[in-house]
């Protein structure tokens, strides 16, 4: 599915690194901020939000916890829709507005393969109702071994049975989701399993490649 997404045109940059839960994308953001910050402002804008996942049944319907209600698929789409759209007018769009380099842990994305996982693979008005999401300058997906994600996973939390971000067979589907999206739409495919300097490095080549980046944070 090609996403066309609409230029932020605001003097500030737009980064996005995608993957499951457990591939490092929240380690990749803390080096990038660090390597960025002591000469540009860095925001981080993590997603998706808890106003919504805290519920009972968003929790029972995500993650098999709790006793609330299971949600139809449906209203879990919609509510990660919303979710996207208050993210950005409350996060991403001011930080750009003030000229700063954004850096979303997850973005559209990311969504996108988790519905896709979840058996939603066919949902027509998804381009349309997703229109207004800005675009990122850059956006990095990290892929990997499914098992090396989950193994990951099971160390940080426990052993969970049941537990969807514990299922390789889920993260296999989540990953080819993904892949399929960065071919189609231009993102740049980063291994989960490579050196994290060399995925750093590839990261600040791109923004400098862009003008994103002054030249003191070269190797």
């Amino acid at each position: 599915m090609t996403i066309r997404l609409t230029p932020h045109g605001q003097s500030g940059a737009l980064l996005a690194i995608c993957g499951f839960d457990g591939s490092g994308k929240s380690t990749l953001e803390e080096r990038l901020s660090a390597h960025i910050s002591p000469t540009r402002a860095c925001t981080p804008a993590w997603a998706p939000s808890e106003w919504w996942r805290r519920d009972a049944r968003a929790q029972r319907s995500l993650f098999g916890t709790g006793t609330g209600r299971e949600l139809p698929e449906q209203a879990l789409l919609l509510f990660n829709l919303a979710d996207c759209h208050a993210h950005q007018a409350d996060t991403i769009l001011p930080a750009l507005n003030r000229g700063e380099l954004v850096i979303a842990n997850r973005y559209l994305f990311d969504m996108v393969a988790l519905f896709e996982a979840r058996g939603r693979t066919q949902v027509s008005w998804i381009p349309e109702a997703v229109a207004d999401i800005v675009a990122p300058d850059l956006c990095f997906v990290l892929d990997g071994p499914a098992e090396m994600i989950v193994d990951r996973v099971v160390r940080r939390d426990g052993e969970i049975p049941g537990k969807f971000d514990q299922d390789i067979a889920f993260v296999e589907r989540y990953n080819s989701a993904l892949r399929r999206m960065a071919g189609e739409n231009g993102l740049t495919v980063l291994r989960a399993d490579a050196d994290l300097d060399e995925n750093v490095q590839t990261c600040l080549d791109a923004l400098h490649a862009k003008g994103f980046l002054a030249e003191q944070n070269d190797r």
